[in-house]
């Protein structure tokens, strides 16, 4: 681990004198961990999320000088904290890099406890605005927003699952900016840059010309794997899907996840490409720093405005201000500069520096979990025990799915061949209530779906809409930088119902996997149950199973496109090829923001990507520049 408490450090320092169990773990350890998890239990049960950003709110308006630096990096996420770290690689030019959150700690490490870290101070706490086509199970049919707020942004919260796309993703956006560089072939040796790959599934099939072994980024399999991933790979043969690395030569068929933890531990973005080179004199980390303005002169971007212990500063930026601070929180920085919707601006009273279409398409994935029984054999074990496992670095807390099963196809809908629009991933939980505080479920939703359900163990086949068609939008509530802004998801809202269609067709296929051979073997047993909302269509019939998917359904935690990249903003476009906001110089967007579409894979090694790309991109700029 990276980052430590100093309360940690005082625990490494005297484990040697402590009793140590027959595989080298101290007993004061486990007991140590079993406090924390404890602790951060009873936490969470208490826990709000907060509604505003208040708590960066300065003393007074006074504006104190931070310095000026070569580049000012604002978000220490996926993204910025690639950038950080490639930048910084030029001893002579100055690095600023801002985040509003602060370090990992020795809870947010373990992978398991993914859905308990989100109800922390590490979420920012994004909600939607209330839905009309999806969540509307959810308390005030808001969908949760969980958005990473620390040092490695929401690499810090999510399931570390390590998952690129498709080539066809890249293909496409190349096309569309115009730009061959984006294209795969050109973008794979980022992804195998930043990679330092190990094969601990001996059973994976790998495809090691796409795989890097010497980057920052460990990626790995569960250890052990799961039997039940086993079962679903026996599964998708049955059904005559291809087992396949998901991150090779082909993404469609079943496959096993790849993941980044590091001996059993997350290794979130900040920690792989921070934690290595966080000394280099260079480079100035300033956590609890929360960006409120980019400041713009003559068409240039010359500093940030940011608040830090009860103070506001400014640092300014003599070659460039880059933007990475996420697809919710980068349009709403940008906007509160005066860069967006001109309307919007005007309305707020927001004096308008460039007129650009920011926060206009936002989208999203979108999961709908199907719940089954089975008899399948998953021996569970006592916190004590899986702490003892956890300080080896293996077992159940050292990932975020005891099954590490997922698999990529292409529905009917999808036009383009061989690019799958549907994901699957299997997982397995007994419910409790800290599920339905994660997710919001309101009380007759969690009740029918959840309450009195079999004892066998759970199984959810979760089918997850890739290519949405549908999209939302970001837009301020006012210029006040400490709110939160309006987000609308808007998912499953597209007027040819494509993507509710789509979604429809993967719950087909979640129970044509049920139905197959290897899992009638184990038992399974479809558990979902009929909900109120939907009393008007038959058990089970695609009426019901499209109600069904509107009360269930939300986005997957996967948003992108708010800034989205493209060759002219009439047609949608905030940042051009090289992510330079247009119409502006000296500054950069470099997020999921700039995705102009959902990707066939998660956005997290996207981002990671799109680091290293860009760093490139700046050096190769500055370098012609001198």
């Amino acid at each position: 681990m990276v980052f430590r408490t100093k309360r940690i450090y005082s625990v490494v320092f005297v484990v040697f004198v402590f009793v140590y169990d027959a595989a080298g773990v101290a007993e004061e350890e486990i007991s140590y961990y079993e406090n924390l998890i404890n602790e951060e239990l009873e936490k969470a049960e208490k826990f709000e999320l907060p509604t505003n950003a208040n708590i960066h709110r300065p003393l007074d308006e006074t504006i104190r000088d931070f310095g000026t630096f070569d580049f000012v990096i604002i978000g220490a996420g996926s993204t910025g904290s690639v950038i950080a770290s490639r930048l910084s690689e030029i001893a002579e030019w100055r690095i600023l890099l801002l985040e509003a959150g602060g370090y990992p700690n020795n809870f947010t490490m373990i992978p398991a406890m993914f859905a308990i870290q989100a109800l922390t101070n590490y979420n920012w706490g994004f909600l939607s605005t209330p839905q009309k086509t999806a969540c509307l199970g959810t308390i005030d049919k808001r969908c949760v927003i969980p958005r990473g707020k620390g040092m490695g942004g929401t690499s810090l919260i999510n399931q570390s699952i390590y998952s690129r796309g498709n080539p066809i993703d890249y293909n496409r956006w190349a096309q569309l900016i115009n730009d061959p560089t984006w294209k795969y072939e050109n973008v794979i040796k980022y992804f195998k840059k930043s990679e330092d790959f190990h094969k601990t599934n001996p059973d994976a099939p790998v495809d090691w010309e796409f795989h890097g072994k010497n980057g920052y980024l460990y990626t790995n399999y569960q250890i052990p794997p799961s039997n039940c991933t086993k079962i679903f790979l026996r599964a998708n043969r049955e059904l005559g899907k291809n087992i396949t690395d998901y991150n090779g030569k082909r993404e469609l068929g079943a496959t096993v996840l790849q993941i980044n933890t590091k001996d059993g531990k997350r290794f979130d973005q900040a920690t792989a490409f921070i934690g290595p080179i966080k000394n280099r004199n260079n480079l100035i980390i300033s956590t609890g720093s929360y960006a409120i303005k980019i400041e713009v002169v003559q068409k240039r971007a010359v500093s940030v405005i940011f608040t830090k212990n009860k103070r506001m500063y400014r640092a300014a930026a003599s070659r460039e201000i880059i933007l990475s601070a996420g697809a919710v929180s980068s349009p709403q920085i940008l906007m509160l500069s005066g860069i967006g919707p001109k309307k919007h601006l005007k309305d707020l009273n927001i004096p308008v520096i460039q007129d650009l279409p920011v926060g206009n398409r936002l989208r999203d994935h979108v999961f709908c979990g199907i719940q089954f029984s089975s008899k399948f054999d998953a021996k569970r074990k006592n916190i004590t025990e899986n702490i003892r496992e956890y300080l080896r670095g293996y077992g159940d807390l050292t990932t975020g799915n005891t099954i590490d099963a997922a698999g990529f196809y292409k529905s009917s809908i999808e036009r383009i061949s061989s690019y799958p629009d549907l994901e699957i991933v299997v997982s397995s939980s007994y419910p409790n209530d800290f599920g339905r505080k994660y997710l919001r479920w309101n009380e007759e939703t969690w009740d029918i779906l959840f309450r009195n359900n079999s004892s066998f163990m759970p199984l959810t086949l979760t089918p997850v809409l890739l290519h949405s068609k549908s999209f939302g939008n970001i837009r301020l509530v006012n210029k006040n930088p400490y709110n939160y802004p309006d987000i609308n998801v808007n998912i499953l809202s597209d007027i040819e119902d494509e993507d509710v269609d789509t979604m429809y067709e993967g719950i087909q296929l979640v129970l044509n996997i049920s139905k197959t051979a290897i899992f009638r073997e184990i038992g399974t047993k479809l558990e979902v149950k009929h909900l109120p909302a939907c009393a008007g269509y038959e058990f089970l019939s695609k009426g019901f199973w499209i109600c069904f998917i509107r009360q269930t359904a939300f986005p997957a935690f996967h948003p992108v496109g708010t800034c989205q990249s493209g060759r002219n903003p009439k047609r949608g476009a905030v940042v051009d090829k090289d992510l330079n906001v247009f119409g502006l110089k000296r500054l950069k967007v470099a997020d999921a923001s700039v995705l102009p579409f959902t990707f066939s894979g998660h956005p997290n090694a996207i981002c990671t990507m799109i680091g290293e790309k860009i760093s490139d991109v700046i050096k190769q700029q500055n370098f012609k520049k001198a």
